[in-house]
């Protein structure tokens, strides 16, 4: 076995993993397609050992690549554990951190977060991931993103996960203004919802259940979900072209294009949405992860959001 002389590849390496193909690693490290194959290739000689799978697309780890790959891991996690000391001890706050999120809070806190946190830490970078509530779990465990904004619902997948409650929103009814639940005052019983065909949010999760569904269910009446979607604005356009009632969170609504449509408030607060952000204890937290987290937590909620335990 030859040796690995380049934290590059292992770098690299991991990126292949991570981001499922070599071309979308390239736009991870960034490094060109060629440079990327060059690390791969240039490691696996090294070690003497297939890697990856190329055959298959996204390609695969070998029995040699999986057992190879914790290692690199651990490597990399050792050198940003050394980077982060010597950094405590020089008093810089500096490296990079991979937040994930879900378009919300993306389009409604985010933007007030990286404002306050990249002038506190220039030197910090911040990549922002958004994908539905159940992969961001999964990046959160695979290491992918150090932290993730969530609705703490639905629980199947937060299992091991470490959790700081944010804000509470709540649910809203939408519909065109010549509905008849547009002339009903608000709050609007959940009830009165479940007599028209819905359009939720959950996308291609029928069996999640979301804050929505969980409420509906406490009606006694079966509700039916017409459509569900993860977009909330082509929950709003389903709802324009008149296939049913919207039900989602109030934020979604709030960075949404609403015109043609009525909102409404719908049930009780604590029938709605509580968002918080979410890490993996297991894992190691870089301190500029920890200074995004401090940043996090202290940021005002968005507005039409309720800060989490206030008033109770």
């Amino acid at each position: 076995m030859g040796r690995v002389e380049h934290l590059d590849w292992l770098e690299t390496f991991v990126a292949v993993v991570d981001s499922g193909g070599f071309s979308a690693a390239a736009d991870a490290v960034h490094r060109s397609q060629s440079r990327v194959s060059s690390h791969v290739a240039s490691l696996e000689q090294a070690l003497g050992a297939r890697l990856f799978d190329r055959s298959h697309r996204p390609v695969l780890l070998t029995d040699a690549g999986e057992a190879f790959l914790p290692h690199a891991r651990e490597v990399l996690a050792g050198l940003a554990r050394g980077q982060n000391e010597v950094d405590a001890v020089l008093g810089v706050v500096r490296g990079h951190v991979v937040l994930g999120s879900y378009p919300s809070a993306s389009a409604a806190f985010v933007p007030t977060v990286l404002s306050g946190f990249s002038a506190r830490y220039p030197d910090v970078g911040v990549d922002l991931t958004e994908r539905p509530s159940l992969d961001l779990s999964e990046a959160l465990g695979s290491g992918r993103v150090h932290l993730a904004l969530r609705p703490l619902a639905p629980r199947e997948d937060t299992d091991g996960l470490a959790c700081r409650p944010l804000w509470r929103e709540p649910l809203v009814a939408v519909c065109p203004p010549d509905h008849p639940l547009a002339g009903l005052p608000a709050p609007l019983e959940l009830s009165e919802l479940v007599k028209h065909r819905l359009v939720t949010i959950g996308g291609s999760h029928r069996e999640v259940m979301y804050e929505a569904h969980a409420a509906l269910k406490q009606c006694g009446t079966p509700a039916t979900i017409a459509w569900q979607t993860d977009q909330p604005q082509t929950l709003v356009n389903f709802v324009r072209t008149g296939l049913g009632v919207g039900i989602t969170n109030r934020l979604a609504m709030t960075v949404s294009d609403t015109a043609g449509v009525v909102v409404t408030e719908v049930g009780t607060l604590s029938q709605g949405r509580t968002v918080g952000v979410f890490w993996d204890p297991r894992r190691y937290l870089p301190r500029a992860a920890g200074a995004l987290l401090e940043q996090i937590v202290a940021t005002a909620p968005p507005s039409g959001t309720v800060e989490f335990g206030a008033g109770e």
